[in-house]
């Protein structure tokens, strides 16, 4: 298996990346995230997927999505505008805070 698959993870949604699945509740764990566009592309961007990046993940467990979450330094990437991680028992972590 690659090293890059982390095990327990489901991509709902990256508009950048034509992925817009139906969401799934099965996987209890939630993260949200919302970037501005890239600065290099910013009207090509607007033009195609609108003024943000969004990305939906599921996870079975906290663990799974703290370790994607780590792998791509999502906490402190430069265009985040919003990060929420939620799961059973509501929002975990909401960035900015």
């Amino acid at each position: 298996m690659s090293e890059n698959v982390i095990e327990g993870l489901k991509l709902i949604k990256h508009n950048a990346g034509g992925v817009n699945l139906p969401d799934d509740p099965s996987f209890p764990y939630k993260m949200e995230m919302i970037c501005s566009p890239p600065e290099f592309m910013t009207m090509a961007f607007i033009g195609l997927f609108g003024g943000s990046e969004e990305v939906i993940v599921r996870g079975m467990t906290k663990e799974a999505l703290e370790e994607f979450i780590g792998k791509n330094n999502y906490r402190t990437h430069p265009r985040l505008r919003s990060l929420v991680i939620s799961g059973p028992d509501g929002i975990i972590e909401k960035l900015p805070s």
